[in-house]
C-alpha cells in the first residue's frame, strides 16, 4: 500500500493516514478487556477466576453456503494494536469450534457446543468490536463433555452515548432456546402419553390447605 499520503486536515483524513502506516511493532497484551459492554478474559485468566468471560460468538457469512452463521469460540490471547494518535484496536486470538460438526441444537432447543472440536486454526484472529460474549455451561447428560451456550451479560446503555443496544450491536440476539414451542411439542409427541415426571409408587393422599 502506498504510504506517501498527504497528511490531510480532517479527522478522517488524519486517521486514514495513520491506519495506512500500520500499527506499532510493539503490541500491548491483556488478560482482560472491556469492550461492547462486556468484560472479556483470556482462557488462562478464566482458569484462575470464578468469573468465566472467555466465551465469545461472532456472526459471519459462510462463503460455501452464502448465509449468516454464528461461530462460537474461546479467547486465547488479547492484543491491542497501536496506530498512534489514540487509535488503539483490540484483536482477539481465539480457538473456534468447528461448524457445523461441533455445534448442535438439542430436542429442547438448547445450543450445544463441543469445545474440543476446534477448527479454523489458520484464521484465529477477530476484531474485538465484532464479537459478543457467551457463557458455556457444562451439559451433564452428555457422555462426551459438551457445553450449553448462554448469552453473556451486556451493560452498555449510557456508555459512550449509547441508548439503543440493537442499533449499536453488530450481531443478532442469542436466544437461550431455539424454536422452543415446536421443540417442546416434538418432545411431548415422542413420549407417546408417558409422563416421566409422574410418580406411580406410594400411597395416594388428599392434601387440604
Amino acid at each position: 500500500m502506498d504510504q506517501n499520503i498527504e497528511d490531510g486536515t480532517t479527522t478522517e483524513e488524519i486517521m486514514m493516514k495513520q491506519l495506512c502506516m500500520g500499527p506499532s511493532a510493539r503490541v500491548t497484551t491483556w488478560q482482560a478487556y472491556d469492550i461492547n459492554g462486556y468484560t472479556f478474559y483470556t482462557s488462562a485468566k478464566d482458569r484462575k477466576s470464578q468469573c468465566k468471560n472467555s466465551g465469545i460468538r461472532i456472526d459471519a457469512i459462510d462463503d460455501s453456503m452464502g448465509q449468516k452463521v454464528t461461530y462460537f469460540g474461546v479467547i486465547d490471547k488479547i492484543w491491542e494494536l497501536d496506530y498512534g494518535l489514540n487509535i488503539q484496536i483490540p484483536v482477539f486470538k481465539c480457538q473456534w469450534v468447528k461448524h457445523p460438526q461441533g455445534v448442535e441444537v438439542d430436542n429442547y432447543g438448547l445450543t450445544i457446543v463441543d469445545l474440543a472440536n476446534v477448527g479454523y486454526k489458520e484464521d484465529p484472529w477477530v476484531l474485538g468490536r465484532h464479537v459478543a460474549q457467551v457463557l458455556y455451561i457444562l451439559e451433564p447428560s452428555q457422555k462426551k463433555q459438551k457445553h450449553i451456550v448462554a448469552s453473556g451479560k451486556q451493560s452498555i446503555i449510557g456508555v459512550d452515548g449509547v441508548d439503543d443496544i440493537d442499533a449499536y450491536n453488530r450481531y443478532n440476539a442469542l436466544d437461550f432456546f431455539t424454536d422452543l414451542p415446536n421443540k417442546i411439542k416434538s418432545v411431548e409427541t415422542s413420549l407417546n402419553g408417558v409422563k416421566p415426571w409422574l410418580h406411580t409408587d406410594g400411597d395416594p393422599k388428599i392434601v387440604t390447605a
